[in-house]
């Protein structure tokens, strides 16, 4: 197993959010109610365009060992990606997620854990999240360098804001569609038809025109992903329609000119 040997074996997230620990090795069950996208990249931080992707209803991987996980990918020093937008009662909920080589977990593009570089396969990381009630946008980066390659990762409801027992499953409901991606969306900051297609965050595709007001790409990183793509004008709020199977709602126009986000 490839790793540097120079880094710190462990790695204590102490956040005011409220990590349980890092556990001994341990089997993980998925969260089961997600609807996850999987880009991989054959590369070692997440760059270019993906090479081949998936869906998955759950974050429950093992790719074996040496071995490529899809067509096109290399068997040793590889990335994933895996996004979702899924709903979420207000209240603390508890997260395991073990990965073998590592991983970083973003939600609504805050970064709760990240065991990149910290030597830690195998380990189960398990950290308390409070949510507010709502969509939630949720991105797992995962590394692979050589040998066992997996990736569990799950939660559960821990309570509520003042601490009620857990809420009653919300009832099934058909999964929000997006709109399919214009063939070409090319703004003042960047080509952003390869993002569109893929349904990756914008900051993949940002370039900045050098023009003294253009934005940077500090607060395209804060920006939630987009989820209508069309070319808008920055910063503009309007009621738009983000799903086809949903009515319109407050939106704003990122930063990028390429599309729309819940406000």
């Amino acid at each position: 197993m490839q790793r540097n040997t120079q880094r710190i074996c462990t790695l204590f997230l102490v956040l005011s959010l409220g990590l349980v620990g890092l556990l001994p090795a341990a089997t993980v069950q998925a969260q089961s109610s997600a609807n996850w996208q999987i880009f991989y990249y054959p590369n070692l931080n997440w760059q270019g365009n993906p090479v081949y992707s998936q869906n998955a209803g759950t974050v429950a991987f093992n790719w074996g060992s040496d071995t490529p996980p899809g067509p096109g990918m290399p068997a040793q020093n590889w990335t994933a990606r895996l996004v979702t937008t899924t709903f979420f009662y207000a209240g603390i909920y508890r997260w395991q997620l073990q990965a073998d080589d590592d991983f970083a977990l973003y939600i609504d593009n805050v970064l709760y854990a990240d065991t990149r570089g910290a030597n830690q396969p195998g380990k189960t990381v398990v950290i308390d999240i409070p949510l507010t009630q709502g969509n939630h946008y949720v991105d797992i980066e995962y590394r692979q360098y050589t040998g066992p390659a997996y990736l569990f990762a799950s939660w559960t409801y821990a309570k509520g804001d003042s601490g009620q027992p857990q809420p009653p499953a919300p009832p099934p409901s058909t999964p929000n569609q997006l709109f399919p991606p214009p063939p070409s969306l090319v703004t003042d900051y960047g080509n952003y038809t390869p993002c569109a297609q893929q349904q990756i965050h914008q900051k993949n595709c940002f370039q900045s025109n050098g023009a003294w007001d253009a934005p940077n790409i500090g607060s395209i990183e804060t920006e939630p992903q987009i989820l209508r793509w069309q070319r808008c004008t920055q910063d503009q709020f309007a009621q738009v329609q983000l799903y086809t199977n949903q009515p319109a709602q407050n939106a704003k126009c990122s930063k990028t000119q390429a599309g729309w986000f819940p406000a």
